[in-house]
């Protein structure tokens, strides 16, 4: 579900940014108007967005004012509450995979996005990245047996990971075996390009892995599930994953 707190943040700061583009230098006084929120609220988005690298520009004197370089940025992007935390989540990940190519600027990128958020929302980002577990990239013999799972079938097991819905999965093992079980996705794993759910396990009553590849069907059953500590899973997968 969106999170209207946070579209309204998003759309008063596309107002706001928008005012600031425009070639006019604005008073203080008439933003306030412009936006309906008072000058200390006005002055802490000024603040945030020089923080997240914004280049606002003031100017004393009769005709002078606020504004933002009218060279500067793109145009407006209209991104819903879970687009921008995956989109965050996905700079996260690719910057875990110290990629040597195109990747200098995803940390500057990262950051302005996060500033978009109230500060509760991002403890709530910070705790999924925590839960984002990144290793070595998967070997030749799994690769070559890699079949990408359907669109639709990854946006709902994403959902339940972000959600902390419980999950309702159809399974293939490694030896053909098929199951029907309810798991709780507690952490991902991705060995590229491999993802692997660590999950609890509701019909053996424990933790398990089970590489997404290999999951035919998935359906949220409802049941938000409580995080385990990450001792229970510590057996399960190599201590050389690392969080993003």
């Amino acid at each position: 579900m969106i999170n209207t707190s946070f579209e309204q943040r998003t759309e008063r700061r596309n107002r706001l940014i928008g005012l600031l583009r425009s070639e006019t230098y604005w008073k203080t006084s008439d933003l306030r108007e412009q936006l309906g929120i008072s000058q200390r609220t006005l002055m802490r988005e000024l603040a945030e967005l020089k923080r997240a690298g914004y280049p606002i520009e003031s100017e004393r004197g009769r005709g002078g004012g606020i504004r933002l370089n009218g060279r500067w940025g793109v145009d407006r992007l209209q991104l819903s509450h879970h687009e921008v935390v995956e989109l965050i989540l996905s700079l996260a990940i690719m910057e875990s995979l110290q990629s040597p190519l195109l990747t200098s600027n995803l940390k500057a990128i990262k950051q302005k996005l996060f500033q978009a958020f109230p500060q509760e929302q991002r403890s709530a980002v910070s705790n999924i990245r925590k839960r984002i577990m990144i290793g070595s990239n998967a070997g030749d013999n799994i690769v070559s047996r890699y079949i990408a799972p359907e669109h639709a079938l990854s946006e709902c097991i994403a959902e339940a990971f972000l959600e902390q819905s419980c999950l309702e999965i159809d399974y293939q093992s490694d030896s053909g075996e098929h199951t029907t079980r309810v798991i709780e996705a507690q952490y991902i794993l991705l060995n590229w390009p491999i993802w692997y759910i660590t999950a609890w396990d509701h019909l053996r009553k424990s933790p398990r892995m089970f590489r997404i590849d290999r999951i035919k069907n998935a359906r949220i059953v409802g049941g938000y599930f409580q995080l385990k500590p990450i001792e229970v899973f510590i057996g399960i997968y190599t201590p050389y994953y690392k969080s993003i």
